[in-house]
């Protein structure tokens, strides 16, 4: 092979990898294209670093400790979360437009941040997140060492189920 041809054929090699790579980037399913839509809470859990695993893996938290914990996010105590493609975060079931709640996905895709009125509010752990099923991790109080696991399911599937039934 001549020169001018290894040279043509490593020019196509280059162009192939930066087509395909850009393909991948550009219709890859990112976090915030996933997060976007209506979210209904399914299950919230306590799992306590100082408590046995038995009572850990059964213990349910209770709607006052909830509340107690978000206090600062009223608008989330509905069990509805509605992310718009525009960064705000609404509830589905009272919506307002005065709530001045957003979300911002940092880092590689695993931060979920909560603003309100241009202050963090709250940060939480994005555990998985696919179509159809997100879990978030939430951090408190480190004297109570524990985590709350929140667990949400696309509202199009849960009312896809129920018609079904």
């Amino acid at each position: 092979m001549s020169r001018d041809v290894l040279i043509k054929i490593n020019y196509a090699f280059v162009a192939l990898l930066l087509i395909g790579a850009s393909l991948i980037v550009m219709y890859h399913e990112s976090p915030e294209r996933l997060i976007q839509g209506e979210w209904v809470e399914k299950n919230w859990r306590l799992e306590k670093d100082n408590a046995s695993k038995k009572i850990a893996s059964t213990f349910h938290l209770q709607d006052e400790l909830r509340k107690e914990i978000l206090r600062n996010i009223e608008d989330l105590h509905l069990g509805v979360w509605k992310f718009e493609q525009d960064g705000t975060l609404l509830s589905a079931e009272e919506p307002s437009d005065h709530s001045g709640m957003e979300w911002i996905i940092k880092g590689r895709g695993h931060v979920l941040e909560l603003r309100k009125d241009g202050r963090q509010v709250e940060s939480f752990q994005i555990q998985q997140i696919s179509k159809d099923k997100l879990v978030l991790h939430l951090n408190f109080d480190l004297q109570v060492k524990g985590i709350i696991e929140i667990v949400l399911e696309r509202k199009e599937q849960v009312d896809q189920y129920a018609a079904e039934i």
